[in-house]
């Protein structure tokens, strides 16, 4: 199989890294600047244990790959570059296997109308990409993903892609029922763009986190949504337990390196977005992640650096306390 990385920058950099570096065939298709940075210096992967500088093939997009029957589509893109960037895929190829290694609950289902065979994968990875031709991977192993074919089910396909990730050094289970751990990641992902507005780092702000979890499991549990926290996860799979986080960087979640990298968008309408929908869909209000959006696009669009507004002043600007 030749894995096809769409979207590499944090997650799927790593990814494509830690398959090429165990002799997987791999492409990778990324943003101009990381594509020249990799093509003329390599991908350089630093993890808690080695630095790796890979010559891996990089392009800026899907016109410039020859597509053949062994390969395999990974998704890795933020979620409001999926649409755009299923639109091109499918000028060149009518039918490929996609797994979806994104955060979120939108992507399968925006997937699904473009290609036949959509699979999702739950993502734990700790990434950090602010430069150019260089990720930061915090694991060692890199991470642990739930994968199954969307909307349920699983099949010889994914089984052998599982076995590969886990040759690369991932931790994988596979599932016949994913969404709900995509879920549950969603509503540990909620925090993300409180973490993005204050900078003060994961924790620092339990109190506004917990008023969102709150309000989502809300909004959750009067749709009839099932969902499996992280914490389930991590009780379900104690191999999982002992994966920590060995670099302590300057960079904090996903959409806090988006604003660091000014790049004019982040993933928040996929995080809190959903659970603001999902809210006014059985007759509710999220009033509180719907802010969160707001705060966090406005600073995106201004290309504003993380850390705005205090976790006080973020504190006032939602009402709490």
């Amino acid at each position: 199989m030749r894995y096809i990385i769409y979207g590499a920058g944090g997650i799927g950099s790593i990814m494509g890294g830690h398959l090429a570096r165990t002799g997987h065939d791999v492409v990778l298709i990324g943003r101009t600047g990381h594509v020249n940075a990799i093509n003329h210096h390599g991908l350089r992967l630093i993890t808690p244990t080695e630095t790796f500088v890979l010559r891996v093939p990089a392009v800026t997009g899907p016109d410039k790959v020859v597509f053949t029957p062994d390969d395999i589509v990974c998704l890795c893109m933020k979620g409001q570059d999926t649409e755009p960037a299923l639109k091109d895929l499918k000028k060149r190829i009518k039918d490929v296997p996609i797994i979806c290694f994104q955060n979120g609950v939108r992507n399968e289902e925006i997937v699904s109308r473009y290609f036949p065979r959509v699979y999702g994968a739950m993502v734990r990875v700790g990434a950090v990409y602010l430069t150019d031709g260089e990720v930061v991977c915090r694991r060692d192993p890199p991470g642990w993903y739930i994968i199954g074919r969307y909307p349920t089910g699983t099949d010889a396909l994914l089984e052998a892609v599982a076995g590969e990730l886990r040759s690369a050094g991932y931790l994988i289970k596979t599932t016949d029922d994913v969404m709900p751990y995509k879920w549950g990641k969603l509503v540990s992902n909620l925090s993300n763009a409180i973490d993005a507005i204050t900078g003060a780092g994961w924790g620092a702000e339990s109190d506004i986190d917990e008023a969102v979890c709150q309000e989502a499991g809300s909004a959750l549990a009067k749709a009839g949504v099932r969902w499996i926290s992280q914490a389930q996860v991590i009780e379900d799979w104690p191999e999982t337990k002992n994966v920590r986080a060995q670099f302590h960087t300057v960079a904090q979640s996903s959409t806090w390196q988006s604003l660091a990298r000014r790049k004019g968008s982040v993933e928040v309408e996929f995080l809190n977005g959903e659970i603001v929908r999902l809210a006014k869909s059985v007759g509710l209000e999220a009033p509180l992640n719907e802010k969160l959006v707001l705060i966090t696009q406005e600073m995106a669009s201004h290309h504003e650096p993380p850390g705005k507004y205090t976790p006080e002043q973020l504190n006032n600007l939602l009402g709490i306390g």
